[in-house]
């Protein structure tokens, strides 16, 4: 989903709908229950051959974060250049580990607008310089190839899938494109083809980002034939760069069973990919979660909603989509790492929708906002899913999910981004904490010491007891340091709706 989806017509407004009503639902709030790891394998490092050996010049994701070296999952997504502005100070005071790059950049209708021409090269210099300052930085790009001429699309729209008798032309155009920015100056070895392929091009107009290869009257929506350019393409760039890492298009993924007949089952496009026995010609599975603020006067977990479709495969909507792939795949014997490249927490106030208390957001959504970011991405983390991208840097952002307000100044879900990033550096997720009815807490080991993210699931206050021998300190939300109340050999905290960080030395 993007900011720029605004000037769509038509369809635009079946997906909002389908976000507020498919993917959030409106029900009270319930817990999130602990992780059930069945039919999930856990990547080693040699499965997932992700982690290059080369460490001073390139960095493979998604991370396997059991397994050294450790490498921030952690990312983010602009629609601007970073090199715009100050885009660039404020990624590098994230410290994320990677970012998504897709707009206006490698998009095949227009570097090679008629068919057998040579690639235009020259317009790509604005995206060269932008690898070029992440190289510098040492943050790793993952290139998104999209928007395909008229002359190779099925549908007369270039967003959808291509014709299978132009998969070489496409082959040969990313082949290109993968062993130019292989290049130590570029450093790009991760590419993700299309965006949000399991959308039918006929829910929307013309020239969509969306990856829209999806059809409707296909019972693998299109899948199968978007896992037959896989292995076309695939080689072509395994042959170009063989360090590549190619992903698949980032899965809007709306619901785990669609049940109208007039919309297909958009569900199944990953189990298509599989059918067509494309599993060696992909290495990872991104999928997307934007969720909405829908209840201005109240503090609840929006990521644990009993009547989201979600629920009942984790008790969380961000769990719940990562589970399902994965299940899905087992049942392939397939066991791919995957990655929720685009995120965020939304307040509507555009014309396909709006709420009241979006015009203007008041501090009440940024605060819930912040909260939302940590709950989902510590989930995230327990439940084996491999990175996480924020959608997006720049504000105000689509429907006010950014990170930065439009001065580019720091919302607090960049401020809480940033802490849960310092905390976790390093980290490794071992497991939960039961601190008893109504608390959530999350075990990471960090080199000598451990962090806990706890948290009430709802919006009240539990004090909750730790012994004082191992205690280092404490921190909110946003990094600020907590004073515990110091009690004989046991030390009191107070747990909030906001997470705080608790770190203790290790035994």
């Amino acid at each position: 989903m993007k900011q720029c989806k605004k000037s769509i017509p038509g369809g635009y407004q079946f997906l909002a709908l389908l976000v507020l009503l498919s993917i959030i639902g409106t029900g009270g709030l319930v817990t999130s229950s602990p992780v059930d790891t069945e039919g999930i394998h856990r990547l080693d490092a040699r499965e997932a051959s992700l982690l290059t050996e080369d460490h001073q010049t390139t960095v493979y994701l998604p991370i396997v974060l059991q397994k050294y070296p450790w490498i921030s999952p952690f990312g983010v997504q602009s629609d601007k250049l970073f090199t715009r502005g100050n885009l660039l100070n404020r990624l590098q005071g994230l410290e994320v580990g990677w970012v998504r790059l897709q707009h206006w950049h490698i998009r095949w209708r227009v570097l090679q607008p008629e068919e057998n021409a040579p690639i235009q090269w020259h317009l790509l210099e604005p995206f060269e310089n932008e690898l070029r300052a992440l190289r510098e930085r040492r943050i790793t790009p993952v290139v998104v190839i999209y928007d395909s001429p008229r002359w190779a699309t099925i549908h007369p729209t270039s967003c959808g899938a291509v014709r299978a008798d132009k998969f070489s032309q496409f082959a040969a155009f990313v082949s290109a494109v993968v062993e130019r920015y292989k290049a130590p100056e570029f450093n790009v070895h991760h590419w993700e083809l299309g965006n949000e392929p399991d959308v039918d091009p006929r829910l929307f107009g013309q020239d969509s980002v969306f990856g829209c290869w999806g059809d409707i009257d296909d019972p693998f929506y299109g899948g199968r034939h978007y896992g037959e350019m896989l292995k076309v393409v695939g080689p072509a760039i395994r042959a170009a760069n063989p360090a590549a890492r190619i992903w698949i298009g980032g899965l809007l993924l709306a619901s785990p069973h669609t049940t109208e007949a007039e919309r297909g089952r958009p569900e199944l496009f990953l189990q298509g990919i599989l059918e067509a026995g494309a599993d060696p010609f992909f290495d990872v599975v991104p999928y997307h979660l934007h969720q909405v603020y829908f209840n201005e006067p109240f503090k609840i977990d929006y990521d644990s909603n009993e009547v989201s479709p979600w629920f009942d495969l984790g008790g969380s909507n961000v769990i719940g989509k990562a589970r399902y792939l994965q299940q899905l795949m087992a049942r392939y014997g397939v066991y791919k790492p995957v990655v929720l490249n685009e995120t965020s927490f939304l307040c509507p106030n555009d014309r396909f929708a709006t709420f009241a208390w979006c015009v203007p957001p008041q501090d009440q959504f940024y605060q819930m906002q912040a909260d939302m970011l940590v709950r989902m991405f510590v989930r995230g983390l327990s439940a084996n899913i491999h990175g996480f991208s924020w959608y997006t840097l720049e504000g105000p952002g689509w429907w006010n999910g950014s990170l930065l307000h439009r001065d580019e100044t720091p919302k607090p879900v960049y401020i809480a981004y940033q802490h849960l990033i310092q905390q976790l550096s390093e980290a490794v997720y071992e497991g939960t904490i039961d601190y008893g009815e109504g608390i959530e807490a999350y075990l990471f080991r960090r080199g000598l010491k451990t962090v806990q993210v706890v948290w009430a699931k709802e919006d009240t206050t539990i004090p909750i007891t730790i012994p004082q021998a191992n205690f280092v300190n404490a921190f909110d939300r946003d990094g600020n340091l907590i004073s515990p109340i110091f009690d004989g050999e046991r030390i009191s905290l107070s747990i909030g709706f906001e997470a705080i960080y608790i770190v203790q030395a290790s035994n």
